[in-house]
């Protein structure tokens, strides 16, 4: 079944983690977060919160890797980086070291993106990756 999935034959037609357990039984927790990605954001339904704080994100340069994965350009952070950047404030709970860029686009003009905005996927998107509390596969709330 992973080979389907690797060449895209299969999840091109079963997007978002309510589906991700059908891809792999170990997945089936994706499914029941509130906070999993891909998102749908619907800018009529967002709230104005006028407390929010601003996000910061420290500007230090990182030294790194770029690799081309077919589906998306990744750079990766070196381990040996003398200083990190770490993104805090916001809506953020947590402080977040950045990792990776991933930037993931289509074939194409039209279904790069994972997430989307009404309904309408991009191109490409940029996500960011960092290391998570979560790995040992509980759902995040």
């Amino acid at each position: 079944m992973l080979n389907k999935v690797d060449d895209g034959l299969f999840y091109k037609n079963i997007r978002g983690p309510a589906f991700w357990g059908l891809i792999n039984p170990e997945w089936s927790l994706c499914n029941k977060g509130r906070r999993q990605s891909p998102v749908n954001l619907e800018p009529n339904k967002l709230l104005y919160d006028p407390n929010l704080r601003l996000l910061h994100i420290d500007k230090h340069r990182v030294s790194g890797t770029i690799s081309n994965t077919g589906h998306s350009v990744i750079f990766t952070v070196d381990n040996s980086t003398r200083h990190h950047i770490n993104v805090t404030g916001g809506p953020l709970s947590y402080k977040y070291q950045f990792q990776e860029i991933h930037v993931h686009y289509g074939l194409h003009d039209k279904g790069g993106s994972e997430h989307s905005v009404d309904g309408i996927a991009f191109p490409a998107e940029i996500v960011t990756e960092y290391p998570s509390e979560f790995l040992n596969n509980q759902v995040t709330k």
